[in-house]
């Protein structure tokens, strides 16, 4: 883990470096926990406790994102249809 601040290209850097779905979640979770105990680290960093917790159980499905990106799918399909 990065040490110092945290800041929004830091948190991308580090989370791309994660190369398993089990990777990403457990330094979420790290994330997280420093969140709670360490908040001046996060101090240029608008993310939540909330937001840390629907990435978390986003990424600890079997198919991370897949019920939004079905989501979009039927909204672009609808819009095309209604260009028609």
């Amino acid at each position: 883990m990065l040490e110092g601040i945290y800041n929004k290209e830091n948190i991308f850097a580090e989370f791309a470096m994660q190369k398993t779905k089990a990777k990403k979640v457990k330094f979420l979770k790290e994330m997280r926990a420093l969140k709670d105990t360490q908040p001046s680290l996060f101090k240029d960093l608008t993310i939540s406790k909330k937001q840390f917790d629907n990435l978390i159980a986003e990424w600890d499905q079997k198919v991370p994102f897949a019920k939004m990106k079905a989501e979009l799918k039927r909204h672009r399909e609808a819009e095309k249809k209604g260009e028609e």
